[in-house]
């Protein structure tokens, strides 16, 4: 498998090749090896380089838990606690040839409709798309930056 080059520094993952020619990348949030599929190389690549680069605490990271509250059953593809322990980031990743469209940008508001985060960021590892919510009016602003964790 060649893995697709991104629009971020590359990061150094563990993987393994398993017998039948696909690779396995190990996941040290979920603590377990994970089939790489697209998606999940661009999911792991990113936060990766959030902690990386960006010194994103590890330990604040979650990935693939349920979003309550909505009536099918949802999972979140990552998300980011403050140090107080509220959401700061929702996360959602798309495989390379995935468009960020506005099909992806309703998926994430809505599970945001009941996690209340206060910065959403979708990325297919090619774009990536960070939006801050303001508490008060609702508002949506497009960041150029990852944003600095402050509280």
């Amino acid at each position: 498998m060649q893995f697709p080059e991104l629009a971020i520094p590359p990061q150094q993952l563990n993987l393994r090749l398993l017998e039948d020619g696909k690779y396995e990348v190990w996941d040290v949030w979920r603590k377990k090896w994970i089939l790489l599929s697209p998606e999940e190389w661009v999911r792991q690549q990113f936060l990766h380089w959030l902690v990386a680069e960006h010194k994103y605490p590890s330990g604040r990271i979650l990935i693939e838990k349920g979003v309550p509250g909505l009536s099918r059953k949802r999972r979140f593809d990552a998300l980011v606690l403050s140090k107080s322990g509220s959401v700061f980031m929702i996360l959602e990743f798309k495989a390379p040839e995935v468009p960020l469209n506005n099909e992806v940008f309703l998926q994430i508001a809505h599970y945001n409709s009941q996690i209340a985060a206060q910065y959403l960021a979708v990325s297919n590892g090619l774009h990536t798309y960070i939006a801050q919510i303001t508490a008060e009016s609702n508002e949506i602003v497009f960041l150029t930056n990852i944003p600095t964790e402050t509280r």
